[in-house]
């Protein structure tokens, strides 16, 4: 098969997987898109949408201003969104992402949107996106009730990462299916999201893999691919010291400028669980299958429309994930299969 037919059938499929894994027969279905978005992924996401038993499917295209500091969607935007039963944010990286005026308004309205995790489309038409919606969904779920279930999680690695937290609420399964009481989904994804009980995570995590920052409050740099491990130390909780060469000094130059001690807390475990996912430079790489990642920083947020239920206490203006290679998985005390 020539590489462009190839190319189209991938595409195709990691459309199909997003959609009949969310669209309900009959449903109104928005895609909220925005003009710098490759429109290959959106054509892609129309025809799967209809596909798979939409009503109506409606594309909003936002045309992006320069200058995106303090964006609000158009008021015509969130309208719609308010009225579809399920959003498809389908918006560059440029936009606000999850945690904006958008959600929201969507999800006070009860409705449900799935974020696509914007890439060029070849790479949202490979790796994690061609994962089967339901084996990972299964795969995730039953791991998230394990972690729900427990009273301690430990994770280690040959790279020197044994980390323990202490567990006080419920796992949250994030896979590309908009759940009923989150009213999110996050495409392509796979972990088990958990948010430790405040002030119990004691040990070393080695992060060797992967970091994003989530700005909840302005923007900054990023981590990206880690060209050097990052050994990090905990004690009640906190972050104590970090160890490391260039990478690690990147982590601390972005906490310094955080301004606030709330950010050296650990906010978030994360268990991946998508086999398909490829250790690349976005934030497909910590789902990847065998890796853990943990968070520093803002944890409130966590569980979207569902925050009471799943997210903790801990505010603050980023959060950060950083991802450890190669992660076995003890809960209390016993190892299991992520």
């Amino acid at each position: 098969m020539p590489t462009m037919m190839l190319a189209a059938h991938e595409l195709a499929r990691a459309c199909a997987n997003l959609a009949d894994d969310n669209v309900a027969t009959g449903e109104e279905v928005l895609i909220v898109a925005s003009s710098d978005q490759y429109p290959e992924i959106i054509e892609g996401l129309v025809l799967a949408c209809g596909r798979a038993g939409a009503g109506s499917t409606t594309v909003a295209t936002i045309a992006g201003p320069a200058e995106m500091a303090d964006f609000r969607h158009p008021a015509p935007v969130i309208a719609a969104v308010e009225r579809a039963d399920l959003t498809i944010v389908a918006t560059s990286l440029r936009f606000p992402r999850a945690y904006d005026d958008l959600s929201t308004a969507l999800f006070a309205a009860g409705k449900r949107q799935v974020l696509i995790n914007n890439a060029p489309p070849e790479d949202f038409s490979r790796g994690a996106a061609l994962a089967d919606p339901l084996a990972l969904r299964t795969r995730t779920r039953a791991l998230a009730q394990r972690v729900s279930g427990a009273r301690k999680v430990r994770i280690t690695s040959a790279n020197g990462t044994d980390l323990t937290v202490g567990i006080c609420r419920p796992c949250l399964p994030l896979t590309g299916h908009a759940e009923s009481d989150t009213g999110f989904g996050s495409f392509p994804s796979g972990e088990a999201m958990s948010s430790p009980e405040e002030d119990t995570a004691e040990g070393v995590f080695v992060a060797d893999g992967y970091g994003q920052v989530v700005y909840l409050d302005g923007a900054g740099p990023q981590l990206g691919l880690l060209e050097d491990p990052i050994r990090l130390h905990f004690a009640a909780g906190r972050l104590t010291s970090i160890e490391g060469e260039q990478a690690a000094r990147r982590l601390e130059r972005v906490l310094d400028a955080s301004g606030g001690p709330e950010v050296r807390q650990l906010g978030e475990l994360g268990l991946g669980t998508n086999p398909q996912a490829r250790a690349i430079g976005h934030v497909e790489n910590k789902f990847r299958l065998g890796t853990a990642h943990i968070a520093l920083g803002d944890n409130h947020l966590i569980g979207w429309r569902a925050a009471a239920t799943y997210g903790g206490t801990i505010r603050a203006n980023r959060h950060i994930d950083l991802v450890s290679e190669g992660i076995e998985i003890e809960i209390d005390g016993v190892r299991v299969d992520p």
